[in-house]
């Protein structure tokens, strides 16, 4: 009987437990049914655990989706004191591939080094401006930067918190802010705040978060 008891008193606590979901299927970046996509896989559209003869070492992540070839315009202001590189670096440029609007979703595998035939949408884009030709990064959030609170006295110290993601220091690229600092390109679950563009702490009260707390998390304003 007390070990019925115990059993029952434990499934009622998982219950009680917060619901949390979560993961790359069925997120945004599942497009295993894309209509563009040939392999009709997930994660090959942008990662491949083989290179085929093309030399991804030098890209890194096992990389399997074509990226901009044009120069960049970086954001630029009085007040940045971290080192920027001169175009973006890393995971960032990954993330441009796609999201820059000048390469196709449907480069890669076997199809890079050819011409896509189907682009980002207008909203989904960095910068979000259909007129921009996808090269000017002016008025975005510095990328390929070098977070450092002991220069700019307008950040936290790299050990504080990043929603539930570790540290600040655990989301930085070579302790660069990338894109995937503030979003969690994978939809990793506990980590991902739901119903946003993948964010790592949510930006608003209706999100479930706080005013500006993603900002916030990284600014000390």
């Amino acid at each position: 009987m007390r070990t019925r008891t115990r059993i029952l008193l434990a499934l009622v606590t998982i219950l009680a437990l917060p619901f949390s979901a979560g993961g790359i299927v069925g997120s945004k970046h599942d497009f295993s049914t894309a209509s563009w996509n040939h392999t009709g896989e997930i994660c090959r559209t942008c990662h491949v655990p083989h290179d085929h003869g093309r030399d991804t070492g030098t890209i890194g992540l096992l990389w399997n989706h074509a990226l901009p070839n044009h120069a960049y315009t970086m954001y630029s202001s009085s007040s940045l004191d971290g080192a920027q590189d001169s175009e973006p670096t890393g995971i960032s440029k990954m993330c441009l591939g796609c999201h820059d609007g000048t390469v196709g979703l449907d480069e890669f595998d076997n199809k890079i080094g050819t011409a896509g035939s189907t682009f980002i949408g207008d909203s989904d884009r960095v910068p979000n401006l259909p007129s921009d030709p996808g090269n000017d990064l002016s008025a975005t959030h510095p990328i390929s930067i070098v977070y450092d609170e002991n220069l700019d006295s307008g950040l936290h110290p790299k050990t504080n918190s990043m929603g539930q993601s570790g540290t600040i220091a655990d989301v930085l690229e070579n302790n660069k802010v990338q894109c995937h600092s503030c979003h969690d390109v994978h939809n990793s679950p506990n980590e991902t705040v739901p119903n946003t563009h993948l964010l790592r702490v949510a930006q608003t009260t209706s999100q479930g978060g706080s005013a500006s707390g993603l900002c916030l998390t990284c600014h000390d304003k």
